[in-house]
């Protein structure tokens, strides 16, 4: 299980990014989000706003992006 390392002021490193990025990528085709599509650039804002509020670790970062999506 990967875990994000955020700065003191949350800001992602190449690294953390590319983990974002990677989860963001499954969760789309997991839920077929098209690219660029609304759901998706909400969903890409959601990963980023749970990554600066602490959700760091990545199996709590997809449950809580999953239960996002299913509130939707």
């Amino acid at each position: 299980m990967a875990v994000l390392r955020a700065s003191s002021a949350g800001v992602a490193d190449p690294g953390d990014m590319d983990l974002l990025k990677r989860i963001f990528d499954e969760l789309c085709r997991e839920r077929r989000l098209g690219q660029g599509s609304p759901a998706a650039e909400e969903l890409a804002k959601t990963a980023m706003e749970l990554f600066t509020q602490g959700v760091v670790e990545e199996e709590e970062l997809i449950e809580e992006l999953r239960n996002h999506l299913d509130r939707r």
